[in-house]
C-alpha cells in the first residue's frame, strides 16, 4: 500500500473521484491493538500525524511484534509528537473501544482481506494485479 498508496491519492483522491478510507484491522493479537491504538493516539495530537505514525508502523513492522508502549513513545518522538501524552493515551478506555469499533465495522461489511475497495457498491477484496 505505500507504494501505490501516493499515486491513488494523488490520482483519485485529490480529484474527488475516491474516497480513501482506513480501517483497523485486529487480526494479529496485541501487537495489533499496540499499533492501532498507537496510530489514534497519535492523530488525537494532530490528525495528520495519524497518517505519519501509520506509514512509519508500516514502515517498521518487524518491530512490532516485541513492541511495548516504551517503542511506541519512541516512534511519536521520533516524529515530533508528545510521547508523554502518547503513553497516557495508549491506555484510554475511549481509544481501546474506538479501535475495536472500527475493526468490527469493517468486520460487519465483509471487509476480511488487505487491501480492500468498494468500487461502485461492490466489495473487491485483495490486491488487484
Amino acid at each position: 500500500m505505500l507504494r501505490v498508496e501516493p499515486e491513488i491519492l494523488a490520482n483519485y483522491v485529490a480529484k474527488g473521484t475516491v474516497r480513501l478510507a482506513f480501517s483497523h484491522v485486529l487480526d494479529h493479537g496485541k501487537p495489533s491493538m499496540l499499533a492501532h491504538r498507537t496510530a489514534e493516539c497519535a492523530g488525537s495530537q494532530d490528525p495528520m500525524a495519524f497518517w505519519r505514525m501509520h506509514d512509519l508502523l508500516f514502515e517498521r513492522q518487524d518491530q512490532l511484534w516485541e513492541a511495548d508502549p516504551y517503542v511506541m513513545v519512541q516512534f511519536a518522538t521520533e516524529l515530533g509528537l508528545d510521547g508523554i501524552a502518547l503513553e497516557a493515551c495508549l491506555d484510554d478506555p475511549a481509544i481501546v473501544e474506538k479501535v475495536e469499533r472500527m475493526d468490527q465495522a469493517r468486520r460487519d461489511l465483509g471487509i476480511r482481506s488487505r487491501p480492500s475497495f468498494v468500487a461502485n457498491d461492490q466489495l473487491v477484496q485483495g490486491a488487484l494485479a
